[in-house]
């Protein structure tokens, strides 16, 4: 082929950017000689480049469908803008390097062509191995291979080899594609996807990733949250079948605008549920991101149980606070009439003593009437002092409690829970004294007897007991609450004194045993719970006698 000056000098000056663009100008150069043998060639090797995806097979077809016609070797071989190179199989010396081989490699083409291909491989033993097993009439593609420029630098190439007939000979050659940025690139998104998985694995939230309604990822936290093993396979999970049935629709809601509007779903309150059945109140964001390349629903949920049960706990003590200030008010405002009324009464009881003048059956009659209104008055100045007693506050901070008196003004204020169900059977041994807020214990005292009561069902009061034990054991006070009501489950026994955990349906916010065990711990006792063989359900507090407590310092509720 005998190209003209003009447009072989054009070639040279760079004006073809492309493989496409080459065989084009060649396909107009070979019009213009009149030469449709070659036409043909050039025009199924132009197709074979258009038809193939792969730069591997690409290569393989071209290059071998150029390279056959000696011709037309010349011109592609030196305009291909992969490094390509031809070498003896036999021997391994390079026959020829195009000019983007030695822009590569460093080398001039003088210097490669006394040289074998394995002084430029940093894999010798590989190259000589490949070379020596590539059969005739077949490609090898090697995904990655090592190569070393005369500069000593090492770096990847994807190699694309094979074996062609040129000029009467057998010769072998090969197409180079340098992917050091393509490495570094790897490797970058590697080792930042790494460190982003690493960062989202130590995170305390728990981070939760959905696609399509299907779980793709659960965080250790997340796991540990919501109770499942650390190895346990919850892809493919229904990523609704971890969220509350009353709080689906709100979810659901919220991915559809993520979806449609594109931003961040706000931080909202809602339940998820647990491995086993329960649930855990959470803050929950929400986002769409890229996970293992595709897209998918990145949310981070925190649990805010102990917040909210510490949000509970101020809200009740805001409102015993007020409920104390208002007692106060009651009773005080109480307490003068009754002063008029016992006053009164022992007035009428000397009276009545004195009366020589009226008959005596009346007179036995007034005074069992005057006794019986004496009682009942009397009660009442007994419900409003107690009713101070537990509502005036931590004033004067910890003391020395009789353990005897505070169960009964428990008893007396709990009285109205237990008589329409069971009798109080009080069961006081040794007299016992702690250290420690009055108020507090006998909040606790007092829940845990309306919790005794609340648990057996009325119409049986003398079928039914509570008991209420006190006792000493060594230099600990014991006081133990049974009854013989429903029972708890023995399953539910350990869960029984986490917050807003109630086995009363509809009946109070769960944080009762919370709250008590709380202020049990505080004064250096402990709270447990145990079923009763044959029904029934017996607590029990142990708190430090007076003498030990005042050793040891006072925990800080």
């Amino acid at each position: 082929l005998h190209l003209r000056a003009a447009e072989a000098a054009a070639l040279n000056r760079g004006a073809i950017v492309d493989r496409s663009e080459a065989f084009q100008k060649v396909e107009a150069l070979l019009e213009a000689e009149g030469r449709e043998d070659l036409l043909v060639e050039v025009r199924r090797a132009l197709h074979a480049l258009e038809s193939n995806e792969t730069h591997g097979k690409t290569i393989a077809e071209v290059t071998r469908a150029l390279l056959e016609s000696d011709k037309t070797y010349r011109l592609v071989f030196s305009h291909e803008l992969d490094p390509v190179s031809l070498f003896d199989p036999a021997t391994g010396s390079f026959l020829d390097v195009n000019d983007s081989w030695v822009q590569l490699y460093g080398y001039s083409r003088d210097e490669a062509l006394a040289m074998k291909v394995t002084e430029v491989s940093a894999e010798p033993a590989q190259t000589q191995k490949a070379i020596r097993d590539l059969p005739a009439g077949e490609t090898l593609r090697v995904d990655v291979r090592w190569h070393r420029s005369k500069d000593g630098t090492v770096f990847p190439v994807e190699l694309t080899a094979g074996k062609l007939q040129l000029g009467g000979r057998e010769v072998t050659y090969a197409v180079m594609r340098d992917i050091t940025q393509r490495k570094r690139a790897e490797h970058a998104l590697a080792r930042s996807e790494a460190s982003y998985r690493a960062l989202i694995e130590s995170m305390p939230d728990g981070v939760i990733v959905h696609r399509h309604g299907m779980l793709v990822y659960m965080s250790p936290s997340a796991r540990r949250m919501l109770g499942y093993a650390l190895d346990e396979d919850v892809t493919g999970m229904l990523a609704l079948e971890i969220v509350h049935p009353d709080d689906r629709a709100t979810v659901i809601e919220r991915v559809r605008l993520l979806y449609t509007q594109g931003v961040a779903a706000p931080i909202l309150e809602e339940r998820l549920v647990r491995r086993d059945g329960t649930h855990v109140m959470v803050e929950i964001a929400a986002l769409d991101t890229v996970f293992d390349g595709e897209p998918a629903v990145l949310a981070i949920a925190r649990d805010i149980t102990a917040r909210k049960e510490i949000e509970s706990q101020l809200v009740m003590n805001d409102r015993l606070a007020s409920l104390g200030r208002l007692s106060a008010s009651v009773g005080h405002e109480l307490n003068n009439p009754l002063a008029y009324v016992l006053g009164n009464l022992g007035f009428m009881e000397r009276e009545l003593a004195r009366a020589t003048d009226v008959p005596a059956p009346f007179v036995e009659r007034f005074r069992t009437y005057v006794k019986v209104v004496g009682e009942g008055a009397r009660r009442m100045r007994d419900i409003v002092h107690d009713l101070k007693t537990l509502a005036r506050g931590d004033e004067g901070g910890a003391t020395s409690i009789d353990l005897h008196h505070l169960l009964d003004v428990c008893a007396n204020m709990a009285e109205h829970e237990l008589r329409p169900r069971t009798k109080l059977v009080k069961d006081y041994r040794e007299p016992v004294t702690v250290f420690g807020v009055e108020t507090r214990l006998g909040q606790v005292f007092l829940n845990l007897l309306v919790n005794a009561g609340q648990a057996i069902p009325e119409g049986n009061a003398e079928g039914n007991e509570v008991r209420l034990v006190l006792r000493a054991d060594g230099d600990r006070a014991v006081v133990e609450v049974s009854d013989t009501g429903t029972g708890i489950p023995r399953e539910q026994v350990d869960r029984i004194f986490e917050p807003f955990f109630t086995t009363k349906e509809g009946v109070g916010t769960g944080l009762g045993l919370s709250i008590s065990h709380r202020i049990v711990a505080a004064a250096g006792g402990t709270l447990t719970c145990e079923p009763r063989a044959g029904g029934g359900t017996t607590f029990r507090v142990t708190l430090p006698s007076a003498a030990v407590a005042h050793k040891q310092p006072q925990l800080a509720e």
